[in-house]
C-alpha cells in the first residue's frame, strides 16, 4: 500500500470525503436548476395537469402504450405514434410512488421548474448518501478506497439523466429506499439488530413502487448473502427468503395491473420474451461495461448502428482490463477491501441483469456504477506505486482520464444536450415557419430528423399552448435521404434512398423486428393510408401513400425540417419527383 494522502488527496480521499461526494454531487447536479423540459417531460407534465390527449394518466404517468389495440388505433392514426406501431405494443412501467410525487409536485410548485429540478437534487444528494454509508460498510469505515469511490460515484457523469430529466427521476425515487434497505439488511445480518429485517423489505418495496431501477439494489444485497453474509449457507438464503418474497410480490403485482412491455424492438421483457432477451443481453452488457470504465457513449449504439462492434470490442477490452488490474493489485488490498470487492463487484454484476432489457444508455449505470466505481477507486489508490509494473500504472492513468477528466467533458456536454433540445423544441413550436392555423388540422411530416425532435413536437406544442393538430403524421425517421414522386393526383411514392426504414433502435421502440412489416401492408391514417411497396432486406424502402382527398386541396398541411425549424414542403407535380435532403442529426 502507498502512503497515507495528504493535502488535496487526503480532501478527496480522507475522513471527510463524504461530504466532499455531496458536494461535488450539489455542484454537478446545480446547472440543472434552470433547466426546463426533456423529451418524456411533455407528456408527463402534460398528464399532471389534467390533458386527455396524450398517453397515460395522472396516476398511470409511464403507460405509455397499453397493448390494447383499440386504445392504440387513435394514437397511430392521428398522431404522435408512427403508422409502423405494432398495434397491440405495451410499454407500461409500474412506478405508482413516482407518479405520486410528481402529482404532488405540481400542486406545489406548477410550472416553476426550479422547484422540480430542485426537488431531483435532493434525491441524487440522498442517493450519495447512501452510496457513501454502502461503500463504508463494505470496504471499511475508515477506508481511503471507500471514501474516494463515493467522490467518483458523485461525479460519475452517466448520472447526468436521473438527475437532470425530470422524467428519469424514477431511478433515483427507487434506489434511494431500496439501498437504505440494504443497509438495514446488512446491520440486522451482522450486528443482530432486528429492526434492519422490517426496514430492509420496507425500503425493498417502496423501492420497487417507485420504479424498476430497485431490482439493481436487490441485486447487491443477493451479492451480499453470496458473497460474505455471515453464517451458513442454510442462514444466508433464509435471511434471503424475504426480500425474495417481496421481489416475487413486485412480479405479481406488476403483472397484475398488466405493466410491464412487449412488441417493441427497444425493450425485451426477460420474463415475457426470453429468447429475445437473451439474444441481444451479451451485446448491451458489454457496452454498458465500456461506457461505466472507458467512458464510452453508450446511445451511439442507437443513433449509428454501425458503431455497435465497436462499442462492444471496447467493452471487451474494459473487462480484460479491470479483470487483470484488479488480480495484479489483489495482493496489495487489505482484507476489508477484498471482501468489499467481492460483494460490490458481483452486486454491479447482478444490477446489469434487469438494465440490459433495453437498449444501452449510460444512464441505466445508476446501481452499476456503485461496484464500478469501488473497482476504479482500488486502481487509483494502489495503482498508481511506483513499485507497479508500468502496465498497471497505465491503466490506472488511462481510468483516471476516462473516469475523472471526461467525466468534465460528460457533465458540460450533459448540459449542452439539454439545454440544446430544449432551445429545439422552442424553435420548432415557436418560430415555425407554418402558422398556427396551418399547424392546427392534418400536418405530415414526410422525414424527420430522428425521433428525439420529432417524436415531442406535438406535446412540446400544446405544452406552450398552441392549438393541437387534428393529427401530426411523420412517416419516416430514417436518417437518409429521401424521393418524393407524386405518381397521381392523390398517391404518392416515399422512398428511402440508399437506406431503409426501421433500423435504428428508435424506430424499433415501436414494433419489434420479431412484427415484420410485409410488402402489401397497408396501415390507415387520418386522410391516407400508408402501404408497403417494397422491402430492404426485410425492412421496408419504399411506402405508397393514397390520399383520401386532393392533397393540396387545403386538407392537409405538408411540412420539413430546415436547420432545425419546421417549414413548408410544395409537392411535386404529377409525374415529377423531388429529393428530401435527409435532415442533420441534433
Amino acid at each position: 500500500m502507498g502512503p497515507e494522502p495528504t493535502g488535496w488527496r487526503a480532501l478527496v480521499m480522507g475522513p471527510r470525503a463524504g461530504r466532499v461526494a455531496l458536494i461535488v454531487a450539489f455542484a454537478v447536479s446545480a446547472p440543472f436548476l434552470v433547466r426546463g423540459l426533456f423529451m418524456d417531460d411533455y407528456f408527463l407534465q402534460l398528464l399532471v395537469e389534467g390533458a386527455t390527449t396524450v398517453p397515460g394518466s395522472r396516476l398511470d404517468l409511464f403507460a405509455f402504450a397499453s397493448g390494447d389495440a383499440q386504445h392504440l388505433r387513435p394514437l397511430i392514426e392521428h398522431g404522435p405514434f408512427p403508422w409502423w406501431t405494432s398495434p397491440t405494443l405495451r410499454l407500461h412501467f409500474f412506478r405508482p410512488l413516482t407518479a405520486v410525487l410528481a402529482n404532488l409536485e405540481h400542486l406545489a410548485f406548477g410550472r416553476a421548474f426550479f422547484w422540480h429540478h430542485l426537488h431531483s437534487l435532493l434525491w441524487y444528494l440522498g442517493l450519495v448518501a447512501a452510496v457513501t454509508a454502502l461503500l463504508r460498510r463494505a470496504l471499511g469505515a475508515a477506508s481511503l478506497v471507500a471514501a474516494l469511490a463515493a467522490v467518483l460515484f458523485a461525479f460519475d457523469d452517466a448520472h447526468w439523466m436521473p438527475v437532470g430529466w425530470l422524467a428519469n427521476r424514477n431511478a433515483l425515487v427507487a434506489t434511494v429506499p431500496a439501498l437504505l434497505g440494504v443497509l438495514a439488511h446488512t446491520r440486522w445480518r451482522e450486528h443482530g439488530w432486528w429492526p434492519g429485517l422490517p426496514l430492509s423489505l420496507l425500503g425493498s418495496a417502496t423501492g420497487l413502487a417507485g420504479g424498476e431501477a430497485a431490482l439493481g439494489a436487490l441485486a447487491y444485497l443477493a451479492a451480499y448473502e453470496l458473497t460474505i453474509g455471515p453464517g451458513s449457507w442454510g442462514a444466508r438464503a433464509r435471511a434471503l427468503l424475504p426480500s425474495a418474497v417481496v421481489g416475487l410480490a413486485y412480479v405479481v403485482v406488476t403483472r397484475a395491473v398488466d405493466a410491464g412491455t412487449s412488441g417493441s424492438g427497444m425493450y425485451n421483457d426477460p420474463l415475457g420474451e426470453p429468447l429475445a432477451f437473451l439474444a441481444n443481453a451479451p451485446e448491451r452488457t458489454l457496452t454498458l461495461i465500456g461506457a461505466q470504465f472507458l467512458a464510452q457513449f453508450a446511445e451511439a449504439a442507437a443513433f449509428f448502428p454501425a458503431a455497435r462492434p465497436a462499442l462492444v470490442g471496447n467493452g471487451l477490452a474494459a473487462l480484460a482490463m479491470m479483470g487483470w488490474v484488479t488480480r495484479a493489485l489483489w495482493p496489495a488490498l487489505g482484507e476489508q477491501e477484498r471482501r468489499g470487492l467481492r460483494w460490490l463487484t458481483l452486486g454491479a454484476a447482478l444490477s446489469l441483469v434487469p438494465v440490459v432489457a433495453t437498449h444501452p444508455s449510460n444512464r441505466l449505470l445508476l446501481m452499476p456504477s456503485i461496484g464500478g466505481a469501488a473497482l476504479v477507486a482500488v486502481v487509483l489508490r494502489h495503482g498508481f506505486d511506483r513499485l507497479r509494473p508500468r502496465a498497471v500504472r497505465f491503466a490506472a492513468g488511462l481510468l483516471l482520464v476516462t473516469n475523472v477528466v471526461l467525466s468534465v467533458v460528460g457533465w458540460g456536454g450533459a448540459y449542452l444536450i439539454f439545454a440544446t433540445f430544449e432551445r429545439l423544441h422552442f424553435a420548432s413550436v415557436m418560430q415555425t415557419e407554418l402558422s398556427d392555423a396551418a399547424l392546427q388540422g392534418r400536418v405530415v411530416v414526410f422525414a424527420a430528423p430522428e425521433p428525439v425532435t420529432g417524436f415531442y413536437v406535438s406535446p412540446a406544442r400544446a405544452w406552450y399552448g398552441k392549438p393541437a393538430a387534428r393529427a401530426w403524421l411523420t412517416l419516416s425517421y430514417a436518417p437518409y435521404d429521401h424521393q418524393l414522386t407524386r405518381t397521381a393526383t392523390d398517391t404518392i411514392e416515399l422512398e428511402v434512398i440508399d437506406g431503409r426504414m426501421l433500423e435504428t433502435t428508435f424506430e424499433r421502440l415501436m414494433r419489434s423486428p420479431a412484427l415484420p412489416l410485409q410488402v402489401g401492408t397497408t396501415v390507415k391514417l387520418d386522410g391516407l393510408t400508408v402501404e408497403v411497396l417494397a422491402l430492404d432486406r426485410g425492412l421496408p424502402s419504399r411506402l405508397g401513400l393514397q390520399f383520401d382527398e386532393d392533397p393540396q386541396g387545403g386538407g392537409f398541411t405538408f411540412a420539413q425540417w430546415r436547420e432545425g425549424r419546421l417549414g413548408p414542403l410544395t409537392l411535386p407535380a404529377v409525374g415529377a419527383q423531388v429529393t428530401l435532403t435527409r435532415p442533420p442529426q441534433l
